[in-house]
């Protein structure tokens, strides 16, 4: 199956979506959020991996469209976060009739936490989120954490007010109804990260951990924020994404009938009388 490009504005802003060849309306879709001093461009670099994807029965169909915003100036704070969040889904469904019920958010660094503190601030609008190698601060991050243009993340995030800017301050605040969504959550950083990126990601995982809000995560053995690890990376966020998209909301792996749980329920309720944490996904560390 091959895709074809789609080129536009909304307003001043470029944009650019790929969509299987011959599609009509009602494609699910992922809205891309591209790294630091990148663009819509991006969506080209990904067309031969879609493709492939595609061709081998490995993503499920769906439209994958970016819009062109800044680094400096832009960080998806602000006014870009709600052109990201809300008007680019609405223009993406008046122009090629995506389904506005089946969107899901992708990005990589600074669109990694770009998706990540649009999908906490309204986890029901969105089946799933990925973020690879996300630009994730903490909140005193000292040099190690803020290389090159990290630092002025870390300026625009203080000036934006931090606890509002702050993916890990938005999980806080809003975890009850992020875990109640079904929000499907990824990350995937490699350990070797130039930007010690992984440091944050790590971070945001224990705290989805103690926080007990369903996540996969994979930490990637010596990978760094470049390639090979960007196409891996980019392969397995769009295959989590799209099989997100095409689930039934709600639907859980596991748990047949006569299955391993049901054979355990009884030792299973004791367990959970004796200690109510038996109940939780995670255990408390």
């Amino acid at each position: 199956m091959d895709t074809e490009i789609v080129d536009d504005v909304a307003g001043d802003v470029r944009w650019r979506a790929l969509r299987p060849s011959g599609a009509g309306a009602g494609l699910p879709l992922i809205v891309l959020l591209h790294g630091a001093f990148s663009s819509a461009d991006l969506v080209t670099r990904i067309r031969p991996l879609v493709d492939r994807l595609l061709d081998r029965g490995e993503l499920a169909p769906a439209v994958v469209a970016c819009a062109s915003t800044p680094t400096v100036g832009g960080f998806y704070l602000g006014g870009w976060e709600t052109f990201v969040a809300q008007t680019f889904p609405d223009v993406l469904h008046r122009r090629l009739g995506t389904d506005l019920e089946r969107v899901a958010l992708l990005g990589a660094s600074m669109g990694g936490y770009g998706a990540l503190k649009i999908a906490f601030a309204s986890p029901h609008r969105w089946r799933a989120v990925a973020a690879v190698s996300p630009a994730l601060l903490d909140d005193e991050p000292g040099p190690r954490n803020t290389i090159g243009v990290l630092g002025e993340l870390r300026d625009a995030m203080a000036a934006a007010g931090w606890e509002h800017s702050s993916v890990r301050h938005r999980l806080r605040g809003n975890a009850d109804s992020i875990r109640r969504s079904g929000l499907k959550i990824m990350l995937r950083c490699g350990d070797r990260d130039v930007f010690a990126l992984h440091d944050g990601t790590e971070r945001l995982h224990r705290e989805l951990w103690d926080l007990d809000v369903a996540h996969d995560y994979h930490l990637v053995r010596d990978a760094d924020h470049d390639e090979p690890e960007a196409t891996a990376a980019m392969r397995a966020a769009l295959t989590f994404v799209a099989a997100a998209l095409h689930d039934e909301p709600g639907a859980v792996r596991g748990d047949a009938p006569g299955g391993l749980r049901a054979l355990l329920a009884p030792d299973l309720a004791e367990a959970v009388r004796r200690d109510p944490d038996t109940s939780r996904r995670y255990g408390r560390m």
